[in-house]
């Protein structure tokens, strides 16, 4: 019987409800190595961290992305 090999593109949308206070998820952040500032990686400031994730949306979806798929 032959064999035949397809491939093809499919898009998915995930949706997560996390509960996660932005203080915890700033040193969750920066414990698991998510995270890293300056010129030479080193961990990042949480207060600072904090901060960026209550201002910017954009890093705040994908941080707690990346929460919500690398916790149990």
């Amino acid at each position: 019987m032959p064999a035949y090999e397809v491939t093809w593109t499919q898009a998915a949308i995930a949706t997560a409800v996390v509960d996660v206070e932005l203080e915890e998820l700033a040193r969750w952040a920066i414990a698991v190595g998510v995270v890293r500032s300056g010129p030479e990686p080193e961990a990042a400031d949480a207060v600072a961290l904090h901060r960026s994730l209550e201002r910017n949306p954009h890093l705040r979806d994908a941080v707690l992305r990346l929460y919500a798929t690398r916790r149990p």
